[in-house]
């Protein structure tokens, strides 16, 4: 009997396992091939999206000389500035991503086309911080109550400032008024869907509250709020797509301060009605700054109105410094060009004169954010020289000084109730 030679066992399965059939070493090889293959595809996908941002990050770089949106109505961040600190902390870098995110290449055209879907294909009710309604753009309000009693401590510290800058006008030998305006989700505020937030809680009280406290301190205040409310709150006064009011709002606003201007002072001044003039609409398509919030996409047919003098007042005018004499209707090119509320007076600047050359007549100074710019346009006709400030921009004199060099018979300031308490630029008359 013969034995179990391990050796030899061992040696012929080393033999077996080295033997192959010669399909399946092709196999073999051809299966070794088969991943290059398969990466190609992917490989070209990581090139071109490489690509792709390699190009979307020279095209950014390449405009980055933009330095606000003006669908947004905002600034855009600005190029980051490296310091040790803020690379340390990592804030540099957070500092770039939000300069990339505004800046990026593409970016409006990107965002008008999440505007149109919200709107056209989920129709959402409000879009961008915009309540859309068929006949209305109205300023989405978050939703919550808070304590209203801070209203009364405001209107009264907002009041001892501008009581103080009364008797300081006077001591220069001027008088000061003080037109407190609705802004257009105010004056509409009635025209919210029942489920939107209208803020009629604390819009009701804050007007009732910063009329009351504005006279008991002695300051010429008119509320015009009350004065539109007596006429039926009238939906031309007002635009349709923009936080602002029309031309007619306007209109009324400077028609019932001189009134009272003249019954408080016995100036006289001429009050322009639609005798002396004639009131024109644009047939340009509106942008106003809610619909620009939009992108665009709801015009509602809005146009904007102007007037002609019949006997038109030669004047000069100076923006900033720079004599221009612009006209006070930022004329468009064409029927079909797009305006905007910056149609009256241009802009907002930061100082405007303008000059008549009839010296029997009074000088005024009006102050106040934009919604100066529409009474502007009719102001001027009424005096001698009328300079407007705005002290968001202005820097060069305080407002007193301003006051004591120039010594304006009139002075104005010219609010909307969103800044009835702001403390900063146009409400800094301390």
């Amino acid at each position: 009997m013969t034995g179990f030679d391990e050796t030899k066992a061992v040696a012929g399965f080393k033999e077996t396992a080295t033997m192959t059939d010669p399909d399946e070493t092709a196999s073999v090889a051809d299966a070794g091939k088969q991943p290059t293959a398969k990466r190609a595809p992917l490989v070209f996908f990581t090139v071109a999206f490489c690509a792709f941002l390699a190009a979307v990050l020279i095209t950014t770089l390449s405009k980055n000389n933009v330095t606000a949106s003006f669908f947004e109505n905002r600034a855009l961040e600005k190029t980051p500035v490296f310091s040790r600190d803020s690379f340390l902390s990592g804030e540099y870098f957070e500092d770039w991503e939000n300069w990339f995110t505004d800046h990026v290449a593409g970016r409006e055209t990107i965002l008008k086309a999440s505007t149109w879907f919200e709107l056209e294909l989920l129709h959402k009710p409000a879009v961008n911080d915009v309540v859309v309604q068929d006949d209305i753009l109205l300023g989405f309000n978050k939703y919550g109550h808070w304590d209203t009693s801070y209203l009364e401590t405001e209107s009264i510290r907002m009041a001892e400032k501008f009581r103080a800058f009364s008797d300081f006008v006077e001591e220069s030998g001027g008088v000061f008024y003080f037109v407190g305006l609705p802004d257009q989700y105010s004056y509409f505020n009635h025209l919210y869907p029942d489920y939107m937030e209208n803020r009629e809680w604390v819009l009701d009280p804050m007007h009732e509250c910063f009329t009351k406290v504005m006279r008991e301190y002695g300051v010429n205040y008119i509320d015009m709020r009350s004065v539109y409310d007596e006429l039926g709150r009238p939906m031309e006064f007002y635009s349709l797509t923009d936080h602002h009011y029309s031309f007619y709002g306007a209109l009324t606003a400077y028609q019932v301060l001189l009134g009272r201007i003249n019954e408080d002072t016995g100036m006289g001044l001429k009050i322009l009605t639609s005798d002396d003039m004639q009131i024109k609409e644009l047939p340009n398509p509106y942008l106003g700054s809610r619909n620009r919030k939009l992108h665009g996409l709801r015009y509602m047919q809005e146009h904007a109105a102007y007037y002609v003098l019949n006997d038109p007042i030669p004047y000069s005018r100076w923006d900033n410094g720079r004599q221009t004499d612009a006209p006070i209707f930022n004329m468009p090119g064409s029927d079909t060009a797009i305006i905007s509320y910056g149609f009256y007076m241009g802009q907002d600047y930061a100082e405007t004169i303008i000059r008549t050359y009839r010296d029997e007549l009074p000088n005024a100074l009006i102050f106040g954010e934009s919604f100066t710019n529409a009474m502007e346009t009719l102001l001027y006709t009424a005096f001698n020289e009328t300079r407007s400030l705005d002290m968001r921009h202005y820097s060069e004199k305080t407002l007193r000084q301003y006051v004591e060099e120039y010594r304006p018979d009139v002075v104005i300031c010219i609010r909307d109730d969103t800044a009835f308490f702001t403390k900063t630029g146009n409400g800094a008359v301390d």
